[in-house]
């Protein structure tokens, strides 16, 4: 992975909080026949907006697992769907680390469970600070990239998040027990793979042992949490 030859930046002895993602592709709509605009249930809904699609409650159980996963990590995990109009708006912002500023982000518990097997989304639209899930209009609340910072200096306070190896392992052991049989059985192998991709940890090449199993452990957690619960996990610690 390049991940893990690239290295984590990251203290062992500071708070580290779990947030987990579920990306999402927007559609633009920029048409008056949009049902969200002509049918007039989603008040200061305008044209442009996005729109995203759940994924459909007899393909797939994803979104009850997001809202249990939510239950798990209450106000740490969301949808996220970008802002961006086209290609080149995402190349600029992407070029410009600024991808994440620009997403919307939905709690999946703020959603509810899904009330039948029919297609349901998620209307938004930048600047706004709700959106609307549909297809029966009810109004969620949007999420941005700085709001949920600025909620991360109470998280680190918690001391379910005190160190980096506490979370590390406590993620890991979370993601291990949500997988599926074939990928618990797959967890060796991939822990494997991954601790042979680690580089040399510390400044001098000496070995941290401590650090460097938590590490494994975040990015064992990341891979199966991905391939598996279609989750990608980030780690956030203070300064």
């Amino acid at each position: 992975m390049q991940e893990a030859k690239a290295g984590y930046d990251v203290r062992i002895d500071f708070p580290a909080v779990p947030l987990f993602f579920q990306y999402k592709l927007p559609e633009l709509l920029t048409r008056t026949s949009a049902f969200e605009i002509a049918g007039g249930k989603c008040p200061g809904l305008t044209l442009e907006f996005f729109r995203i699609a759940l994924m459909r409650r007899d393909v797939s159980d994803q979104h009850r697992l997001l809202i249990d996963w939510e239950g798990r990590y209450p106000g740490q995990v969301f949808y996220a769907a970008p802002c961006l109009r086209d290609g080149a708006a995402f190349n600029k912002a992407y070029n410009a680390v600024d991808v994440a500023r620009s997403s919307a982000l939905f709690s999946p518990v703020a959603i509810g469970p899904l009330p039948d097997d029919k297609v349901h989304t998620i209307a938004y639209k930048p600047g706004l600070s709700y959106g609307y899930f549909c297809s029966e209009p009810k109004e969620i609340a949007v999420e941005t990239f700085d709001s949920l910072t600025g909620r991360l200096p109470a998280l680190f306070k918690d001391k379910r998040f005190g160190d980096f190896r506490g979370t590390a392992r406590d993620v890991r052991s979370a993601v291990r027990e949500a997988a599926s049989p074939a990928l618990r059985q797959a967890e060796n192998g991939i822990a494997g793979r991954l601790r042979q991709a680690l580089p040399p940890d510390g400044a001098d090449g000496a070995a941290q042992p401590d650090r460097a199993e938590a590490i494994l452990d975040v990015l064992v957690a990341r891979e199966i949490a991905r391939i598996d619960l279609g989750i990608d996990l980030v780690i956030a610690q203070p300064r």
